[in-house]
């Protein structure tokens, strides 16, 4: 099963490189009206990344969601959610295509909804829920012997003003393969209670064969093709240095 986004992460460089290319407004006549124009313009150039930070930033674990999904039997999709991943995006804001993501994943974390009692319906089985079963099955996530896995990005590239892909090596189930994710950037935010430090926030997404990865368990009942989804935010991990103190000596 395929990691997204992981995190979604690094997709956001890719965004923020297509924001730094917008339109320029017409200049005024005037000397106060053509200040103010230039103004403009400089903002509209940087669009998003003006004030994002060139910076390392790491998941906000209370804000980010990881999902994979597949169809089952054809009738439903059957929803997987991650709960213990970790992400970590160095960006380059004067080359947003320059900056790098890595992502891991435990699957040992994988969770699913299941209210029924699981023994009752696999007294065979050594595991005691659907939860354990899904993350240490050799059919499935194979977490005893995998415990891993990650997504090291290779390249971004931009799509849209808001949007563009990220590919890089998924690396499942001792399988490496290359893989894209669609990535939306959705901006960046200061809190008072985190500093200085900025917040990027992004959603990612693609989609993944199974049996690329040697997952082929179950065929009919589970679909081979997997989508993963990203929503989630980067915190900057160290604020920049105030310059204020230097500034005044």
């Amino acid at each position: 099963m395929k990691l997204t986004t992981t995190f979604l992460a690094a997709s956001s460089l890719l965004v923020l490189a297509a924001c730094s290319g917008g339109e320029t407004a017409p200049a005024d006549t005037s000397d106060t009206d053509a200040v103010e124009t230039v103004d403009a313009e400089t903002e509209t150039a940087e669009g998003a990344i003006a004030d994002v930070a060139t910076a390392t930033y790491a998941i906000e674990p209370t804000h980010a969601f990881l999902t994979a999904t597949v169809m089952h039997n054809g009738l439903s999709e059957y929803t997987l959610s991650f709960t213990s991943f970790d992400g970590t995006l160095d960006f380059n804001a004067e080359d947003p295509a320059a900056s790098s993501l890595n992502f891991t994943i435990d699957p040992a974390s994988v969770w699913v909804s299941f209210p029924g009692d699981y023994k009752e319906g696999h007294p065979d089985s050594p595991h005691a829920s659907w939860p354990e079963a899904l993350a240490q099955d050799e059919n499935f996530m194979n977490a005893g012997a995998y415990p891993q896995i990650t997504f090291t990005s290779t390249e971004v590239t931009r799509t849209g003003d808001m949007t563009g892909t990220v590919t890089g090596d998924l690396t499942f189930l001792g399988e490496t393969r290359p893989v894209t994710l669609d990535v939306a950037y959705n901006g960046v935010a200061n809190v008072p209670w985190l500093g200085a430090r900025d917040i990027l926030g992004f959603d990612a997404t693609t989609t993944i064969s199974r049996s690329e990865f040697g997952q082929e368990s179950l065929p009919g009942m589970i679909s081979d093709e997997v989508v993963v989804e990203f929503s989630g935010e980067f915190l900057q991990t160290e604020a920049a240095e105030s310059t204020t103190e230097t500034d005044a000596e």
